[in-house]
Order: C-alpha cells, then sequence, then structure tokens
C-alpha cells in the first residue's frame, strides 16, 4: 500500500507540474500575484532592485491602497516606444504579449526574484522576452505603451513579495529602489545636468557606430552605413607625415590623438576603425589636418586600441613603416566624411539627426542610435577639479567662491529644443565666459553629449 500511495504521489506530481508547464508555457492562465509562480530565481535582496528606465523619467502616478504599484513616464515628451528594463536577475514566469486587454494590464510580464520577489511591467507597446528565459538585471524587457486599460502610454510597474501563504503582497516599489532621474535623490553638493539630443546633425555618430560594432558589424559596415554609396578604398598617395599647425606629425599620432577625443580609446575595435578612416578621409578630402576635428595632444596612444585601430586601416605594423590608409570614396573622390559637430551642424530632435543635400551624408536615418534625453551628474569636488584644470591648461583665472550653485551659470542659448533650453551661447564659469561645447568638450572632458543642456545644483 505504501509504495501504492507513493506512486500515486509521483503521478499527481507530474501531472501539476504538466499543467503548472502548459499553462505558463502559453503566457496565459496565471494571473498576476494569484500564489502560482515559480521558485525564485538569482540572487538580489529588496536592496539591489534597479529603475527600470534608462531615460530621464518621474513617477506620473504614484502608490496607493487603490493603485498598488507605480506608474512611470518620461519626463519630457510623449513616452510610447521608450526601452524599460529588468529590475533584477530572475525569471519570466507570466508573461501575455497579444495586444489584448489581460485583465487590463494589456500586454505584461512578471519577472521573478531570489526571496520570493517578482516585478510586473504592464501596458507595454512590446515584449521582448520569453515565457521562462532568465534575464539580468538592466536587461531589456520590453517597450512602453499604453494596451489594457491605459489613458495614456506609460510603464505600470509593480514590485510584489510571497508571504508564508503562499500569496504574494504588492509593495511600494520607491521603498525598494530609487529613481537616478529625480533631483531629490541627488546626494547634497551635486550639479546634475539634462542633456537633450545629440552634437551632430549630418555623418557618422559615434553612438550608433558603437552600437552597430557592438552588434557585430565591422568598420566597412559601420563607414557603408553612414555613407551610403561610398566604397572603402586604399589610397595609395597616403603620406606617412601631416603638417598640423606647422608642425610635422606621423599620420599615426595624427589619428590616434583625433580619433580618442571623439569615440574613446574604450569603444570596439571595429568602431575605431571607422572612426579612423573618417577622420583621415574628411582630413584628406578637406586638405586640412590642423583645424576642425579635435586633437588630444597629451594622449599616451602607444598599445592602445586605438593605436591597434590605426595601424590596422593604415595597413602598417609600426607608426614608421610607410601607410597605405582606407578611405571613403564617392564617384571616384574622397568623400568629406563628417563626423563632428562644428562641420555636421547640431540637432536636438530625432526628425532632425539626419539629412542634408549631399547624398552620402544621409545614411544616418536607419541609425541604431536613438535621441534620449540623458543625465550626467558631478559632485561639487569634482566639477571644481575639471573647471580648475581646465583654467590651469589655458593660463587663466577662475573665481571659485564658498558657494558652488554660483559657480555656473547659462547666460544665453538658441532656444532649439523650448524656449527654456537650447544649444548654449554663452556661460559663466568660474568668472569666465565660454560658450556651451567648450564647457561640455574642454571642461568637461566630453562628459556630456551635446551642448544643449540645463543643469540643476542640489546644495
Amino acid at each position: 500500500m505504501e509504495q501504492f500511495m507513493s506512486l500515486m504521489m509521483s503521478l499527481l506530481m507530474a501531472f501539476m507540474t504538466l499543467i503548472s508547464s502548459f499553462m505558463g508555457g502559453n503566457g496565459g492562465g496565471l494571473l498576476p500575484i494569484d500564489g502560482g509562480l515559480l521558485p525564485p530565481a538569482g540572487t538580489e535582496t529588496k536592496s539591489d532592485f534597479a529603475w527600470p528606465l534608462k531615460s530621464e523619467s518621474v513617477v506620473s502616478q504614484g502608490y496607493s491602497s487603490d493603485h498598488e504599484a507605480i506608474d512611470i513616464t518620461l519626463k519630457t515628451g510623449d513616452s510610447e516606444g521608450t526601452s524599460f528594463y529588468s529590475a533584477a536577475s530572475g525569471k519570466v514566469s507570466v508573461l501575455f504579449n497579444d495586444g489584448k486587454d489581460n485583465s487590463g494590464y494589456g500586454n505584461y510580464c512578471i519577472i521573478e526574484h531570489a526571496n520570493g520577489y517578482a516585478t510586473l511591467y504592464a501596458h507595454a507597446k512590446e515584449i521582448n522576452v520569453k515565457i521562462n528565459d532568465s534575464v539580468v538585471q538592466g536587461q531589456l524587457i520590453g517597450k512602453i505603451g499604453k494596451t489594457g486599460n491605459a489613458t495614456g502610454p506609460h510603464l505600470h510597474f509593480e514590485l510584489q513579495q510571497k508571504g508564508d501563504d503562499g500569496k504574494y503582497k504588492k509593495l511600494n516599489p520607491l521603498k525598494y529602489m530609487k529613481n537616478p532621474y529625480d533631483s531629490t535623490n541627488l546626494p547634497s553638493g551635486t550639479f546634475k545636468f539634462s542633456v537633450y539630443g545629440y552634437g551632430h546633425g549630418v555623418g557618422m555618430s559615434q553612438m550608433g557606430a558603437i552600437s552597430m560594432a557592438r552588434s557585430g558589424s565591422s568598420y566597412t559596415d559601420i563607414l557603408k552605413h553612414y555613407y551610403p554609396g561610398t566604397t572603402i578604398e586604399k589610397d595609395n598617395n597616403t603620406d606617412k607625415n601631416v603638417q598640423r599647425n606647422g608642425k610635422s606629425i606621423t599620420l599615426v599620432e595624427f589619428l590616434c590623438k583625433t580619433v580618442e577625443p571623439e569615440i574613446g580609446s574604450s569603444s570596439p575595435i571595429e568602431a575605431i576603425k571607422a572612426q579612423a578612416v573618417a577622420a583621415y578621409s574628411y582630413a584628406k578630402a578637406t586638405k586640412n589636418f590642423s583645424s576642425g576635428q579635435s586633437f588630444n595632444n597629451s594622449f599616451a596612444y602607444s598599445g592602445t586600441n586605438v593605436e591597434k585601430a590605426v595601424l590596422a586601416v593604415l595597413n602598417i605594423s609600426k607608426a614608421s613603416d610607410k601607410p597605405t590608409a582606407y578611405c571613403v570614396k564617392y564617384k571616384s573622390e574622397i568623400a568629406t566624411t563628417v563626423y563632428f559637430s562644428s562641420a555636421a551642424k547640431k540637432t536636438t530632435a530625432a526628425q532632425y539627426v539626419w539629412g542634408g543635400a549631399i547624398p552620402y551624408l544621409c545614411g544616418g536615418v536607419s541609425s541604431p542610435e536613438k535621441v534620449e534625453l540623458t543625465t550626467k551628474s558631478y559632485t561639487k569636488d569634482e566639477m571644481k577639479k575639471l573647471i580648475e584644470a581646465y583654467a590651469k591648461d589655458k593660463g587663466k583665472k577662475v573665481t571659485l567662491g564658498d558657494d558652488p550653485s554660483k559657480w555656473i551659470s547659462i547666460v544665453s542659448h538658441d532656444m532649439a529644443y523650448s524656449n527654456g533650453i537650447g544649444y548654449v551661447v554663452e556661460m559663466n564659469v568660474g568668472g569666465l565666459k565660454m560658450n556651451g561645447n567648450t564647457f561640455r568638450s574642454e571642461v568637461l572632458k566630453n562628459g556630456l553629449k551635446s551642448h544643449c543642456f540645463t543643469f540643476t545644483y542640489t546644495a
């Protein structure tokens, strides 16, 4: 009898597992917080939850007894289509991605985490994970929408925890995570910059090139994408040395010190190669190796990925070799491959990022780069160090008083984004007058994506 009962229990458990798998595998059958979720996965505790958006966002509706969740929207602009991400590592246990109402949630998913926690993401335009997928914190989960019972696009976000009775209780997420874009969460003595748009309007985007390289594109793929109709060919008339501001330097030095401040030495090597070819093509086409492009004279490039990329596109193994550079050609002529703000103009909105009358400068219209509002913060000590370093380098006197809120002020801007926001035309930095691009590139060392920005100081 004991063996018979054991066999019957085994069969019953197998049957229940089959039913649970069938229901979960189709994304149906399980409703939010019904106590029938999969066992917890991952190692997070309650202090490890991250904000589910990577764009500047606000809580448009908070947690209450009538609304046991938070609704998140972008701070400015339409939220629809904005990406949202997993708040912690775990496993997708419930999924609806059919565009139906689904108990008012529309398209939604639940991710189970360690210690009985679960997060729910609702009203999505689309969900980009599958049932039973294991996800890591910060992984793309879907796009914000307004499916189900939603009056407008937003992310309905719930945090749940399983109790001893096996049922899930909804918790206030704001007690378990912080919104990094909320200035009230910034520590005292912090400068927070809100940056709109990117630095240029046509040609190759560094952020887009990086995105393509990380997706497996080669440097020639990147160049042909941003400069459509062109070919990548060897320039058999490549000089080993070039004249920069009256001084002869090797082409290797010119390209390394030009490429690094534009795209950075930590970028994927295929993106760096694309940048190097664009930089060479632009300088060769304009017959100008002295101005326009950025140049970091202090960059120690020996042995870096930048040097490796430059040597590769010059088809040499060391700087003293005779180079034969790859270049971008359009109708048999070296193309003016603009890729930096002073040549490619500027923009604040996605619809203006790409364009121009020259056909081969219109390729970025299908760029993988998405124009999003970004933020960057500096402590008062960091800001003081950057301003004083800039003043010392330029041989100028700077005055920084005891009140950091008076160190920086925006005097005027061009209202490109709105009446209150635009590309900074003039600002005062410790008594020094400069434009926003100088502040962005030379004071903050290209720490901001463009010079269309505002800032706040938390005392």
